[in-house]
């Protein structure tokens, strides 16, 4: 499960993992995907839109989320924002605790607990000092970067996780093996007209049954999933092209003229044509 990767996640030079102060002009969606990843995001300006595992949540200047590994997650962002992005392979933070895959991830940004409140002040200083320090790059900052790193870690373990029961772990990672061969299915196929009969069988399951597991595990129904992928291929293609709206409607497989209208405003907040002089 490893190599999958629907957000591909390259590592910055000298160090083995991914650190940026990201800047998104708004009007941004990201899909449903999962990596073996840890990502944190801590919001500096505006807002983003979240949802971590069917759950929830708006991000707002000063708040921070950990998604966990293999943790099936999108973002939306529609006014701008800017960010620290950290994200950690798993496989890195083997190499000193073995067990870190037996470990999740929950943090309680509203707490009560001023013992809380002082651990969640820490993340946030060592992160701002993380990208200090990377941005800079004074002699010897791969040490420090990775030092600031570890202590970020040190207080998710001690202060922000739960050991997770190892057979769940297994069943998780099987729906997620489905799961992924399901997203690379839409991937290569997305343009035609996929039915459920036909994607419930390349995995496997009666039709009924894979509806209610898609559900389950993806917060959205099959067809929900399909045309968002679609969406996002003809949203890069209005930025980018020149072709009319319909040409680019076809070509990514959205043929319901009337459905398409309706969820690219949900999605993105405006029409199509909009979108392109925005």
């Amino acid at each position: 499960m490893e190599e999958y990767r629907h957000e591909f996640i390259d590592k910055n030079e000298m160090l083995d993992l991914h650190l940026d102060f990201f800047i998104d002009p708004g009007q941004t969606v990201i899909n449903k995907h999962f990596h073996d990843w840890i990502e944190i995001v801590y919001l500096i300006h505006g807002d983003l839109e979240i949802q971590v595992n069917n759950r929830s949540m708006k991000l707002r200047e000063n708040d921070f989320v950990v998604i966990n590994p293999m943790s099936i997650h999108s973002t939306r962002c529609m006014n701008g924002n800017t960010a620290i992005l950290l994200q950690i392979p798993t496989s890195f933070l083997e190499k000193f605790m073995p067990d870190i895959r037996y470990f999740s991830f929950a943090v309680d940004l509203e707490s009560k607990d001023p013992r809380v409140q002082t651990k969640l002040a820490n993340i946030r200083s060592t992160l701002q000092d993380l990208w200090i320090n990377y941005q800079f790059q004074a002699e010897g900052y791969v040490f420090r970067c990775y030092s600031l790193i570890f202590e970020v870690i040190y207080i998710l373990i001690h202060s922000f996780s739960y050991k997770v029961d190892r057979k769940e772990q297994q069943k998780n990672q099987k729906n997620l093996e489905r799961i992924q061969e399901i997203m690379e299915y839409v991937e290569s196929h997305y343009t035609e007209q996929i039915s459920i009969a036909e994607i419930a069988g390349r995995v496997g399951l009666n039709e009924i049954y894979f509806s209610r597991f898609f559900k389950a595990n993806m917060g959205m129904t099959f067809l929900e999933y399909l045309n968002m992928v679609r969406l996002e291929k003809i949203y890069v293609d209005l930025l980018n092209t020149n072709m009319p709206v319909k040409d680019i409607q076809t070509k990514h497989g959205f043929y319901n003229d009337k459905v398409f209208r309706r969820m690219f405003r949900e999605v993105y907040g405006c029409t199509p044509r909009e979108a392109r002089t925005q």
